[in-house]
């Protein structure tokens, strides 16, 4: 019988920490949400070896967002599943590696492109050089490009997806799971997107229509709004003050109330205390797009706010790479 720790086990490399972190005598481990489940596993795989273990409370969002309050207690903090997006003393980046095949069978039938560009998060990017082989054996030309700020090429994340700049492919393939990131090679790339899972082996043609409905009804919302509540992230890979200070100031030119409201985690229950119309999320982009009903419609990027207040065209919608 397979033991329950075995999957985190597989797909992490434990031993190669223990080097780095031999001068220790407190480590602390920060783990997103989807694998505390294998916490304990985790901390007794380290006490084991010798050290003291604090574990987060606080959920994780990506390598952007560091437990700076825990890094204060330890030696060095284990951040486990994401790739470095920031350089930090101490702070040990552990990515999380999904070992997968594809089905090129199913690709080449169902993909009607010969030239691809190959994208996904880290977990399944690391095997991208692999994958480029198995699609060009396929009978694919294959563009895969490094981004900036990333480990691996063909890696993209919420906030970037440079390695889509300059794109010659007809068509792009994300490798990996859910909606959020295809729909964004989508809306930038402004070609034909497929997502393929290799666990799942679902295959589909990214459609954009239902995510772009509710993005106009939320700038149309927002057109109406006199006050605007613009978020900063206080998580050292989220916060842009510059740009909220930016924002502001274009509201002000036009006559609308806009505050910068500074806060680390970012909730509803959080900001219906402030009681503005509209907010304009400057930190993590999936708080606008994928938690979209949880703010109840009223909550835009720094793109859809530049669209209600007159600078950007709404034929011109899109993220910023």
């Amino acid at each position: 019988m397979v033991s329950e720790s075995s999957i985190i086990f597989d797909r992490v490399d434990f031993s190669s920490i223990l080097n780095r972190i031999r001068t220790a005598t407190t480590v602390g481990i920060q783990i997103p949400d989807g694998l505390k489940y294998y916490t304990s596993h985790i901390s007794d795989f380290f006490r084991n070896a010798g050290f003291n273990v604090i574990v987060s409370g606080k959920p994780t969002y990506g390598a952007c967002d560091i437990d700076l309050d825990l890094l204060s207690e330890v030696d060095y903090l284990l951040h486990f599943a994401h790739t470095k997006m920031v350089e930090m003393d101490r702070v040990i980046y552990i990515p999380y590696k999904v070992d997968y095949t594809i089905d090129t069978e199913l690709l080449e039938k169902n993909i009607d492109e010969r030239k691809i560009s190959v994208i996904g998060t880290a977990s399944y990017a690391w095997k991208f050089e692999e994958i480029k082989r198995d699609f060009e054996d396929a009978g694919f030309v294959v563009e895969l490009k490094k981004g900036n700020g990333v480990e691996y090429p063909g890696q993209v994340l919420g906030c970037n997806y440079t390695c889509l700049r300059g794109l010659e492919s007809d068509a792009v393939i994300f490798i990996g799971d859910g909606d959020f990131h295809p729909i964004g090679a989508a809306l930038i790339t402004g070609k034909k997107v497929y997502a393929y899972s290799p666990l799942s082996r679902e295959f589909k043609t990214v459609n954009t229509s239902d995510f772009l409905k509710k993005r106009y009804l939320a700038i149309s919302k927002a057109m109406n709004s006199e006050k605007f509540g613009i978020v900063v992230s206080s998580k050292i890979g989220q916060k842009r003050l510059e740009l909220a200070f930016k924002l502001q100031k274009l509201a002000f030119e036009r006559g609308k109330k806009a505050e910068i409201i500074f806060m680390d985690e970012i909730t509803p229950s959080m900001l219906d205390n402030f009681r503005f119309e509209t907010y304009v999320n400057t930190a993590c982009p999936r708080l606008t797009f994928d938690d979209f009903n949880r703010f109840s419609g009223r909550m835009i990027s720094p793109e859809e706010f530049e669209i209600v207040v007159g600078i950007r065209d709404i034929d011109d919608y899109g993220f910023n790479v």
